[in-house]
């Protein structure tokens, strides 16, 4: 008895612990994550979005490139929402970018009306079980974007279930910063609502994983609830996070949809920002922020990463990053997803280098005619890397499975140099120079390399 009663106190210890550093942002690196399926880990995430995929913007329309994307390598096709959005032409009830965007459309994606079905825009909930039985013909799997933190303002359930909102001191229904009425998971009934939307898409779609948005201003007990509860339907199933909550993948979520850490720091480094290049050591800070994230998340932390998606592409207007930055600097960046630990997330056109607008917040004028950007020499070659980066991830598990060993160079403020180590696979060695001129670099093992402006090795 003194036994189980110590072994008690040191159990209750630990998960004393462990709540402290939820709290405080204190490492969770002593723990493990969880174990996503390797189908997942070693496959290529496509994020698809209806409205600049095809001419009639739908869910037919986007079948018509599963071939495509089937040969490009992708194993995940993830849609944005495509829940029934709300309608409401009340201006101060959008967000402040979807005024912007100007089109003078209310439906919002991310501004649900009615979550049990799909909207009449992409066409009907036969035609996205179509386009999932499509895709799993071709052995490719599906996701869906699961919207929970708010609702639009005339969605039925804001009159079915008031209770299931938080309120504000005056008893009025709290607004999100993007002016959208707010759930409140403090609420048995809320939580058993959105469990009942996952379990659904599931059970009567057979959809593969979800990405929740902004999971992590919804509280964590809630997810680690429903995962459970989803695992006995499918132990196959993968869920990500938008977010970066250190504890995310400890019992609830297969990853991270993390564009802030990855993304960022890439993406500052190679489109210059003058701090990064002045006070936090140019290329190297790309090794300093992945290290830094790694370091308090629990072992084997997976995040997708990316360089591009809906939201960035959307609030660049005319200006997207091809456009701005050139072919050679976005391949460059891309080239890091592929090799980098976690799992690449291409976003709709950046397979063909596609470099004008496209709009979460509406279709017309702004979608992707494939048949004319495959014409480019841009996107032939786009095309070609990915497909080689997708076969290498095939080939190497060191790239699926591996951990990323940084290499001293002696030229860290311009070239970032590491290898994909797993034991058991070839190591793979990538070399980038961030820098818009040619440098000479020697690698702490004695490797030397010329790299062009943006050049890389990425290779045995």
């Amino acid at each position: 008895m003194k036994y189980l009663l110590n072994t008690f106190k040191i159990i209750l210890s630990l998960m004393l612990s462990v709540h402290l550093t939820a709290l405080y942002g204190q490492s969770y690196n002593h723990l493990n994550a969880r174990h996503p399926p390797d189908w997942f880990t070693e496959g290529c995430t496509y994020q698809l979005m209806p409205r600049c995929f095809s001419a009639e913007g739908t869910l037919k329309g986007a079948e018509r490139e599963l071939e495509r994307l089937c040969e490009l390598g992708v194993k995940v096709v993830y849609f944005t929402p495509l829940t029934v959005a709300d309608t409401d032409m009340d201006r101060t009830m959008w967000s402040p970018r979807q005024i912007k965007s100007g089109f003078n459309d209310p439906r919002n994606m991310y501004r649900a009306y009615d979550y049990f079905h799909v909207d009449s825009e992409y066409g009907t909930d036969q035609d996205l079980k179509d386009f999932i039985a499509h895709a799993h013909r071709l052995g490719m799997k599906v996701f869906l974007d699961l919207v929970f933190a708010h609702c639009g303002p005339t969605a039925p359930i804001l009159t079915r279930h008031p209770e299931y909102f938080k309120r504000t001191e005056n008893n009025e229904i709290k607004l999100t910063g993007w002016h959208f009425p707010e759930f409140d998971f403090s609420y048995c009934g809320t939580r058993a609502y959105f469990r009942s939307v996952m379990t659904y898409y599931v059970a009567d779609f057979d959809v593969d994983g979800f990405r929740c948005d902004v999971a992590d201003l919804i509280p964590i007990d809630f997810w680690e609830e429903v995962r459970g509860e989803l695992d006995r339907l499918d132990k196959d199933l993968v869920i990500m996070a938008e977010g970066r909550a250190h504890y995310n993948t400890r019992y609830a979520f297969d990853g991270n949809y993390c564009w802030n850490t990855l993304f960022l720091s890439v993406l500052k480094v190679l489109h210059g920002d003058r701090k990064v290049l002045e006070e936090e050591g140019g290329a190297d800070f790309i090794r300093k922020t992945m290290l830094g994230y790694y370091g308090q998340c629990p072992k084997g932390t997976l995040i997708w990463n990316m360089t591009e998606n809906h939201d960035t592409s959307t609030d660049d207007f005319e200006n997207r990053q091809e456009k701005v930055y050139g072919n050679d600097n976005c391949e460059l960046s891309l080239a890091f997803c592929f090799a980098l630990e976690g799992v690449p997330l291409l976003f709709s056109g950046q397979e063909v280098a596609y470099d004008k607008r496209v709009s979460m917040f509406g279709h017309e004028g702004v979608w992707i005619d494939w048949e004319e950007c495959m014409k480019q020499p841009a996107a032939q070659k786009r095309t070609e890397l990915i497909k080689k980066w997708n076969q290498m991830r095939r080939d190497y598990s060191s790239l699926a499975h591996g951990e990323t060993v940084w290499v001293e160079n002696d030229n860290p403020s311009k070239v970032c140099s590491f290898i994909r180590h797993d034991g058991r696979s070839k190591d793979i060695l990538f070399v980038a120079n961030c820098s818009d001129s040619e440098v000479k670099v020697r690698l702490e093992n004695g490797k030397r390399f010329t790299l062009a402006p943006w050049g890389y090795y990425f290779g045995e």
